[in-house]
């Protein structure tokens, strides 16, 4: 992939036989011994992935004013050493781009998804807002798993539950994107390697975005360009408690109306007790309400399929069918987490 963009980890990544794709234009490790066994890393044990295409953008206090009114949430009334999941919303109340962000006493940081960096610099032009984009002078490592802290508790100390904290050498907040407890550290490029000795000398795998994606979906969560686009609003993509911002921002007033039990289409969750995957596309009915699948897999854990589907409206039934090339599949639409 020589017009890819590699992350400051390629060379290690390679030294691993990592198995490589191209995402957002990065090319990033896929998988290193497979991605089932790399899912049960991280669900049973720990285990680390490398996040670094993920844009990283500084913004100044004197802007979060004018932030304030570009995204969902309350930004302003958040607590220092605090992180914030959020959505940027557009003119129709729909999602630019669903973000983290960490707030310290000197700075902001916001992370971005790889696909969206760009689209989210320019949105912060046109508005005005000042940043400095360290995307390419630092490293993005997320450490995950049942007992990932307990290990980092030997290199850094830890916040609580999205909170963050930053030293000389590491800027890093308790979160993640897999369900289970751990760190996101962003590095600068003189201490990768260090970073990097000290997760293999605790035994800590490196894991691929092939599991990456089976873990935030049985966690349940959301995935930009599938559950969350410019054509979907937090309202529809199940998001409610993101909307915490009272003041007006960019599309409140159609998420207002939404919220006020407005017609809208709407995502949920849905289980097969069978190995047949209804992966993105399949097309999906419940009683008179038709809908599509924008993310299914196998769960390695719950041993069935599982997904996300958009219905165009509020369907009047639990029971779904799927068309799964050509064949009618029974699967039911569940009201909880996929896991517990």
């Amino acid at each position: 992939m020589p017009d890819s963009l590699v992350s400051p980890l390629h060379n290690y990544h390679t030294s691993q036989n990592a198995k490589f794709i191209d995402f957002a234009g990065w090319s990033m490790p896929f998988s290193y011994e497979g991605t089932i066994k790399e899912h049960n890393y991280v669900r049973e044990d720990k285990g680390f992935f490398d996040v670094s295409h993920m844009g990283r953008l500084e913004i100044q206090y004197n802007d979060i004013a004018i932030l304030q009114s570009l995204i969902c949430s309350d930004i302003e009334n958040l607590q220092v050493g605090k992180a914030l999941y959020t959505i940027f919303t557009n003119n129709n109340g729909c999602a630019i781009d669903d973000v983290i962000f960490w707030k310290f006493q000197d700075k902001i940081l916001l992370i971005c998804n790889a696909a969206n960096t760009l689209k989210i610099k320019e949105h912060l032009i046109t508005y005005s807002i000042s940043f400095n984009d360290v995307t390419n002078s630092t490293a993005l490592i997320a450490i995950q798993g049942p007992n990932a802290i307990q290990i980092m508790k030997g290199l850094v100390d830890i916040p609580d539950s999205f909170s963050c904290l930053q030293n000389d050498q590491y800027t890093y907040a308790r979160t993640g994107y897999t369900g289970e407890d751990g760190l996101e550290i962003m590095v600068s490029l003189d201490y990768v390697d260090e970073l990097l000795d000290y997760l293999k000398s605790n035994n800590i795998s490196p894991c691929g975005l092939g599991s990456r994606d089976t873990l935030r979906l049985e966690a349940s969560l959301p995935l930009y360009g599938f559950e969350l686009s410019d054509e979907i609003t937090p309202v529809e993509a199940g998001l409610k408690w993101t909307i915490t911002n009272t003041q007006p921002y960019l599309g409140s007033e159609v998420i207002i109306e939404q919220l006020k039990n407005g017609p809208h289409k709407i995502l949920k969750k849905f289980e097969i007790d069978t190995r047949a995957i209804a992966r993105t596309g399949t097309k999906v009915s419940a009683g008179e309400s038709g809908g599509v699948v924008t993310s299914g897999n196998f769960s390695p854990r719950l041993q069935k399929s599982i997904g996300f589907v958009m219905f165009e409206n509020q369907p009047s039934t639990d029971l779904i069918v799927f068309d799964i090339r050509g064949k009618l599949v029974e699967g039911k639409i569940l009201k909880k987490r996929f896991l517990n």
